[in-house]
């Protein structure tokens, strides 16, 4: 294999054209970079409008945030094993979330398994399950390809007495 030298001319020969390159694209980069920044002004209307826009989102994403902690806050948890469960209210048997399925929820249905005890055991069902962003109920339904949910409670820690 013959290895091939450069004289010194040659490699400043080189050199110069990669650098004309480089600075050819970065300039080219730049003119487009500009472009694309065009300043605009906007008019006292057209800011009032973008500004309640963005305060109706704001209120949106604080909604959905004290939605989801209450959903979650004192609730009771139980233990089997080595993991921990919430237990859904008005189910036609006790049924339990795993508190760490919870942390995965959101509005688009998903399939979850939800547990069962049967003599000192732990069995699963999958359901499609969501969220309301607007509600603090979970909604199951419990067939998959007949769509139907409803809605269900998580379990209190305390009941408070009427």
């Amino acid at each position: 294999m013959k290895k091939e030298t450069y004289t010194q001319e040659e490699k400043q020969y080189i050199l110069d054209r990669l650098n004309k390159e480089r600075l050819e694209r970065q300039k080219f980069h730049e003119e487009e970079k500009k472009k694309t920044e065009v300043k605009k002004e906007y008019t006292e209307e057209e800011k009032q409008h973008i500004l309640q826009e963005l305060n109706e989102k704001r209120i949106r994403e604080e909604h959905a945030k004290e939605m989801e902690r209450i959903r979650f806050l004192n609730k009771k948890v139980y233990t089997f094993g080595n993991k921990k469960y919430y237990k859904l209210k008005e189910m036609e048997r006790e049924y339990f979330l795993n508190v760490e399925d919870c942390k995965n929820l959101s509005s688009q249905p998903s399939i979850v398994s939800l547990y069962y005890r049967t003599f000192g055991e732990m069995k699963k069902r999958e359901v499609l399950l969501k969220i309301e962003p607007r509600s603090e109920k979970i909604f199951i339904s419990k067939d998959a390809v007949r769509v139907y949910f409803k809605p269900f409670m998580l379990e209190e820690k305390y009941t408070p007495k009427s």
